[in-house]
């Protein structure tokens, strides 16, 4: 079931001179599906707090736990969103970045609608806490596809500079190259 490597290596692929011999995903499209992500959570934030009805944003957080589920342990392009990311940047010129820092994001994204899962639908914990942790994942959206921050790449990149992960075999190229290895 689980896939080690779940993005495309590209035979013969250089990106900025360099070869790529690792597995890449367009930063293009993550960055458009982040936006998609963005523009749903907030509809779905906004019309929680005015509401105080929790059904939408149930439904909203079981769908972004799925598709970060299926991004993380299956391939990106089975996700829906990615889909749609997808279509929206397919006239662009892709920009290749390693995936590994990607796949990191995801995971957060994972782990934080999972625990939004845990605490608003099955303890029923309302209002402040699922919220809060809502926000923190829409603000890391926004990050990602208004200012292309990402923030998942930036908390892998600490962890590989202070070798609290293991270090890469190849220097990948990452969106701004905060991941670069000196």
């Amino acid at each position: 079931m689980f896939k080690k490597e779940i993005w495309e290596i590209i035979p013969g692929l250089q990106i900025e001179g360099k070869p790529a011999p690792y597995g890449v995903l367009n930063e293009r499209s993550v960055r458009a599906t982040a936006g998609i992500m963005f523009a749903i959570w907030f509809f779905t934030m906004l019309t929680t707090w005015y509401t105080k009805d929790y059904t939408l944003l149930t439904f909203v957080v079981i769908s972004f736990f799925s598709d970060f589920f299926i991004k993380v342990f299956f391939w990106p392009k089975y996700s829906p969103l990615s889909f749609f990311g997808k279509l929206l940047v397919k006239n662009q010129k892709p920009e290749y970045v390693w995936a590994i820092q990607k796949r990191f994001a995801w995971t957060l994204g994972l782990i934080m609608s999972g625990s939004v899962i845990i605490l608003a639908i099955v303890f029923e914990i309302r209002w402040i806490l699922p919220l809060a942790l809502c926000s923190i994942c829409l603000i890391f959206m926004w990050l990602e596809s208004s200012v292309w921050v990402c923030v998942g790449c930036n908390i892998y990149s600490f962890l590989l500079k202070k070798w609290i992960i293991k270090q890469p075999a190849v220097r990948p190229a990452c969106p701004g190259w905060v991941c670069s290895l000196k």
